[in-house]
């Protein structure tokens, strides 16, 4: 017997195919479907602005969005949807008026409140009837001054406060003071004006004043120069005119 013919050339061994089974599996990562996430825009907004939930990531095969508020979408009341075969927005139980739905899954809120603040789900459904979810925060706060913390704000209210008080102070001053003025000015105004005495008044005033002759020494006088005799001149009583 001759030693047995060598194997055809050409033929593969079975181990030869799991090595390129191996080296195929070893080269090759099957796809992965990414996971779509929620932004807030902006992350922290004041009450009365608008904020968007941004769905990031949203597969074009979907067919209706699901807008529930809470951590997930079972068991938490449904805010709105939307229908792309339609373009409606549909509203539910929890809907206010003020949420939109836009095409791309994203949810608008309008004039936002501090009882907006929570968890929000988006709920998809693609066209296969496969649903999936991602939930994203809404942080609301007060409406305080732009770009300044509350400590500045206390501080700049506490100051506003001081100078109120120092301004209201200084006007009871002044107002104290012209009161105080206008009291001593009547004050004088009303003290009587000390009595003179005789001999010691002012300069340019006379004290005395000569007293006129009285009608009982002038008459005689007068009736005595209507006689012509000049013997009556001579028995005129000169000592009594100088009296007087």
């Amino acid at each position: 017997m001759g030693p047995p013919s060598a194997a055809p050339h050409g033929r593969h061994r079975p181990w030869q195919g799991l090595l390129i089974t191996a080296s195929l599996l070893t080269f090759w990562d099957p796809p992965t479907t990414v996971q779509f996430t929620i932004e807030a825009l902006p992350s922290s907004a004041a009450e009365g602005k608008d904020v968007l939930l941004l769905a990031c990531n949203i597969s074009e095969t979907i067919q209706a969005y699901y807008w529930h508020k809470g951590k997930t979408a079972e068991g938490s009341p449904l805010i709105a949807g939307y229908i792309t075969d339609i373009q409606a927005n549909i509203p539910g139980a929890a809907y206010s008026g003020r949420e939109t739905v836009y095409p791309n899954g994203s949810l608008l809120f309008q004039n936002i409140t501090l009882e907006d603040a929570g968890s929000y789900t988006l709920r998809t459904i693609n066209a296969s009837y496969d649903s999936d979810q991602a939930t994203g925060q809404l942080h609301v706060h007060q409406n305080n001054v732009p770009g300044l913390p509350v400590g500045a704000v206390a501080g700049i209210v506490t100051g506003v406060l001081v100078g109120v008080a120092l301004v209201a102070a200084l006007v009871c001053f002044l107002l104290l003071s012209r009161t105080g003025r206008a009291s001593i000015q009547r004050d004088l105004r009303e003290q009587p004006p000390p009595a003179s005495t005789p001999g010691h008044g002012p300069s340019h005033r006379s004290t005395f004043s000569a007293p006129l002759p009285s009608p009982r020494t002038a008459t005689p006088i007068y009736e005595e120069l209507l006689y012509s005799d000049a013997n009556v001149y001579c028995r005129i009583d000169h000592k009594a005119d100088v009296v007087s």
